[in-house]
């Protein structure tokens, strides 16, 4: 019979609600996707659309939205419009920017081109452009206009902004320095022409911490070429800055005296220190001269002086014909500063219009002959200026009336001017001249020098006298002088012999008398030597 062998147990499956193992990691994976998933949504930021002009560069996802060089965000779209002429930014920012994003934002695309002034745009050349802003607070504004350039204040920027007129900006742009004394104190913000095209219009930006440093009688020029300047080191470069060689810069002074500017007050661009400083201030007053001929060199901006000191500057000249009178005259507009021609204590200038006590006292001046003419500050090669000098024997004027007063000239240039006082310097010499002439024909003269003449010959007569006595006067003092030394040396025992007490001053023994023989002896030896060596001491004495 044949062993059946037992069969062996069946396996049994029992299900589970757990997958297993293996689908952990998915699930995890899953769960980290959800969790950043909502992050993102929770961190999302506000998104905003801003119209641009055309510009390429601008890369979707790539291309960063920064706020001072802090990204806080990017770009998710870029699209035309149909007018081709205005690209669409679409950007989306970080959470951060929630309630930073109000009306007044401004945005600009940033990076486009280098600046000398900012070399840090340097990298910008490979990173390629970025979106700036200027964030301003206040409710979600989801639509803006880009601007064209960056601002070059940022939105808490503190100070003062000022007008400046110029015929010529130069090298002058955006973001260009103002500086006072070599140091920076504010900004260039906007240049622009005016329709005329002929002025430009500045607006600049003076720090609060410094709007001390400008007044109503600050003097503005451009500064933002090389000048050559010369002294008595010799001649050289002045340059107020490297950057400012491209994008321009503005210097400033103040003069004393000025007040406060408001917002009605404008200032004038100079083309530089020199003629900023010369031209004339607010409370100049004006007036008019007429000369004859031409204007011989004479220029805007030339000095005007009062009896040689600086009282102001011209500010036009202008050649014509006068039919009339058949010659040519020149017209020369000038303004007078008060600041340059303080009056005396208690008197004070009404700076508010001076014009009234600048009248009065040119026209007391006048009445005493004061003239204007042209002048050189250096005879034949310097710089033609208008003088105003009191002529003597002029004849009678008075100032002119009108909106600009017209102060008198002279005919008389310079040359004459010099030759006349050459005269009358010739006229004092012969005047002086004739007076000694004729105190040397007085009596009284010929008697005092006929005295003086009789006087010398006297003296001449007693030096010859006594240059030939003189030999034998000097032998018989040196005979003297050996006859004493020897009836010292001969008594010198005797003298010892009274031991040293003897020889004092006040002995009144032999010592004592051989003592002043001593003395006298000594005193004829050196009178016999200095007279040796000043034979003329007979007659005037030994000299001090």
């Amino acid at each position: 019979m044949a062993d059946k062998s037992p069969e062996p147990p069946k396996a049994r499956f029992r299900g589970t609600r757990w997958p297993g193992m293996i689908w952990a990691v998915p699930v995890a994976a899953a769960g980290i996707v959800i969790w950043l998933g909502l992050e993102a949504v929770a961190k999302r930021g506000p998104e905003v659309t801003v119209d641009f002009p055309t510009s390429g560069g601008l890369k979707p996802g790539s291309t960063s939205v920064k706020y001072r060089g802090v990204t806080v965000g990017h770009v998710d779209a870029v699209r035309l419009t149909k007018t081709l002429n205005t690209m669409k930014v679409t950007m989306r920012f970080m959470g951060d920017m929630k309630g930073h994003l109000g009306r007044g934002t401004s945005f600009w695309i940033a990076g486009r081109k280098v600046s000398f002034g900012n070399l840090a745009s340097l990298k910008t050349i490979i990173a390629g452009p970025y979106i700036g802003v200027e964030p301003h607070a206040g409710k979600l504004a989801r639509h803006f206009t880009g601007l064209t350039h960056a601002p070059v204040l940022h939105s808490g920027a503190k100070g003062e902004m000022l007008r400046i007129v110029a015929a010529h900006p130069g090298n002058l742009s955006r973001g260009a320095g103002i500086y006072f004394n070599h140091f920076k104190i504010g900004q260039v913000v906007d240049v622009a022409m005016r329709p005329d095209g002929r002025h430009f219009d500045i607006s600049a930006f003076i720090q609060r911490a410094h709007e001390n440093l400008v007044s109503t009688r600050s003097r503005f020029w451009n500064a933002g070429g090389v000048s050559v300047s010369t002294g008595g080191s010799g001649p050289k470069l002045e340059l107020q800055s490297i950057p400012a060689l491209v994008s321009g810069a503005i210097g400033v002074e103040t003069p004393p005296g000025g007040g406060h500017p408001d917002k009605g007050t404008i200032y004038h661009l100079y083309s530089g220190r020199a003629a900023a400083l010369s031209a004339p201030g607010p409370q100049a007053v004006p007036y008019r001269v007429i000369l004859a001929g031409g204007p011989h060199g004479l220029k805007s901006g030339a000095k005007v002086t009062l009896e040689g000191a600086d009282a102001g500057v011209v500010t036009k000249v202008a050649m014509r014909f006068d039919p009339d009178a058949g010659k040519l005259v020149t017209r020369v507009d000038l303004a007078l500063e008060p600041h340059d021609l303080p009056l005396a204590a208690p008197h004070r200038w009404h700076l508010a219009d001076p014009a009234p006590q600048m009248n009065a006292m040119l026209a007391t001046l006048i009445g005493q002959g004061l003239r204007a003419r042209m002048d050189r500050a250096t005879p034949v090669i310097g710089a033609q200026t208008i003088a105003l000098d009191l002529v003597k024997h002029a004849p009678a004027a008075t100032l002119g009336t009108g909106t600009v007063p017209e102060i008198p000239s002279t005919t008389a240039t310079s040359v004459k001017a010099i030759m006349a006082q050459v005269s009358e310097i010739l006229a004092n010499v012969h005047d002086a001249t004739s007076r000694i002439a004729a105190v040397s024909r007085s009596p009284r003269t010929r008697r005092t020098l006929e005295r003086l003449d009789r006087t010398i010959t006297h003296v001449d007569a007693i030096t010859r006298t006594t240059s030939a006595q003189l030999p034998q006067l000097l032998a018989s003092l040196r005979q003297s002088m050996h006859a004493a030394d020897a009836a010292l040396r001969s008594v010198h025992g005797l003298v010892a012999q009274q031991g040293t007490a003897a020889n004092a001053p006040e002995s009144e023994s032999l010592p004592r008398a051989l003592y002043e023989l001593t003395r006298a002896a000594r005193s004829l030896r050196e009178l016999t030597d200095y007279l040796s060596g000043h034979p003329n001491a007979i007659i005037f004495g030994k000299g001090r």
